[in-house]
């Protein structure tokens, strides 16, 4: 995964922040719920341990609390767990990189120091210059985030002992790889690095959806995700990195609304997710191979033949752990597939700002005026919307949907934080190869698309610029 910072609408929401924690308390109750007679005990044992809440001094949650939290988001879903209005509390101030790295040294030279130890001896290096010594608490909490805790530091390889999902849609892995590298579209002679975003059932070994891109970027994981439920479902869980698109609050909070447990795997871990490094080793073996041998050039061409490969090959061929077809044994499971609302999905992934409303009733986003009802002049609401069309911006107080702004002046149709994410000209001509396998399995796919029209399809997503109409798309660009 790349280390650039994820593009986030704001990576400081300290609402769906408070919400995530109240979700993590009771998620276990939610996903895996005890036997009769057991809940009050897990509920117990909950409220004994202690916790980092976001923007409170506490360390503790009640046992009411979590009966309250339970059933308000059983019977509300996610967002009811956000606090209604809350201060806008200040993030904690990050150390210079280079007293970071001076720590980080620190206990990789001794894992067994503790941070108090590690503030100790920085306090009484000559080369560190601060006006007071660093806050244990915030150290400690840098060193967990950069993976360098003394537990991690100081354990020997671990065992992985193989697991499998008893049935489809109950666990998706979901990680990155790096691509092969086409030429340029912005930029005629050089070359760029294509990046390919998946998501694999657990059970069936299926391949929900995958797609490359140009930039490795949190919008672009979250398009592979929706058209993946659309497609295939809505699984349970989903077991990801620590990658930042995957830690994002963003993503989390997207998740929760849909009622799918986040899993993240310990940091440095990349064989805890061995059936996507599984399906991964399968791609480079078997189709990245033809891409260089095909000469492909542009993004469309290299995602279509993706698309067939999965569909016309590896979907089809029988797996040499499961001894079945993906396609086969998702199949046999489609009784326990939980189908996507389109809508709903739609509205898990609005990105969310905060405004307060002028006088006049106007509020700005991007440089665009929008007008509100004159109810809500002087107050702060929560605009949702899609980063990719600004046109339509939905309105939310207090957690309450309260209506549509009104675009008065648009200078701006995507948001920044994705107006520099890369696109692809229309296709440039291309001589033909007899030998070409891709363009083979793209011409088989095409006329099996043709043919069949079973109850996975989902023709009710628009079409997006930059992919073919043939194969399926979510709302971006």
């Amino acid at each position: 995964m790349s280390k650039q910072k994820p593009l986030e609408p704001d990576s400081a929401d300290l609402p769906t922040e408070v919400a995530l924690f109240r979700y993590g308390l009771i998620a276990q109750l939610i996903h895996t719920p005890p036997d009769k007679g057991h809940q009050e005990a897990l509920l117990r044992d909950i409220a004994a341990r202690t916790y980092r809440i976001p923007g409170s001094k506490r360390t503790r949650v009640s046992l009411s609390t979590l009966r309250r939290y339970l059933k308000t988001y059983q019977a509300k879903g996610f967002e009811a767990l956000r606090p209604a209005s809350r201060a806008d509390v200040g993030i904690p101030r990050a150390f210079p990189s280079e007293i970071l790295e001076k720590a980080i040294a620190l206990r990789e030279e001794q894992p067994a120091r503790t941070t108090q130890t590690v503030v100790d001896i920085l306090q009484r290096d000559p080369t560190v210059l601060l006006p007071h010594p660093p806050n244990v608490h915030t150290l400690t909490t840098h060193l967990r985030q950069r993976g360098k805790t003394r537990r991690l530091l100081g354990v020997t390889a671990k065992v992985y002992r193989r697991f499998e999902r008893d049935h489809v849609n109950s666990l998706w892995q979901g990680d990155a790889l790096v691509g092969p590298w086409l030429p340029d579209p912005q930029v005629p002679g050089r070359q760029r690095r294509a990046h390919l975003f998946c998501f694999i059932d657990d059970h069936s070994r299926l391949v929900p959806y995958a797609e490359f891109f140009f930039d490795e970027a949190l919008p672009r994981m979250e398009r592979v995700l929706k058209v993946a439920l659309l497609r295939r479902g809505v699984p349970h869980a989903v077991y990801v990195d620590n990658g930042q698109v995957y830690s994002s609050v963003q993503f989390g909070a997207a998740c929760a609304t849909l009622g799918i447990e986040r899993i993240q795997t310990a940091p440095y871990s990349p064989e805890a997710k061995g059936k996507q490094e599984r399906f991964f080793e399968t791609l480079r073996l078997q189709f990245l191979p033809e891409v260089e041998t095909a000469n492909i050039t542009t993004l469309t061409e290299l995602n279509v033949s993706l698309w067939a490969w999965l569909e016309c090959v590896y979907h089809r061929h029988e797996h040499s752990e499961t001894h079945q077809a993906p396609l086969a044994r998702y199949t046999a499971g489609l009784a326990q597939v939980r189908h996507a609302d389109p809508e709903t999905v739609r509205r898990a992934f609005l990105w969310r700002e905060k405004r307060k409303v002028r006088r006049d009733a106007i509020l700005s986003l991007q440089g665009n005026r929008y007008q509100v009802a004159s109810a809500y002049a002087g107050r702060i609401l929560e605009l949702r919307f899609d980063p990719f069309d600004l046109t339509q911006v939905e309105l939310y107080l207090d957690r309450a949907l309260v209506g549509v702004a009104t675009v008065v002046i648009q200078t701006r149709q995507r948001h920044l934080a994705v107006e520099h994410l890369a696109t692809e000209p229309p296709d440039p001509p291309k001589p033909k190869s007899s030998l070409d396998y891709l363009a083979a399995l793209r011409a088989e796919y095409h006329a099996q698309q043709q043919r069949e029209l079973g109850p996975l399809q989902f023709a009710r997503l628009a079409p997006a610029a930059e992919t073919p109409a043939s194969q399926p798309t979510s709302t971006e660009d």
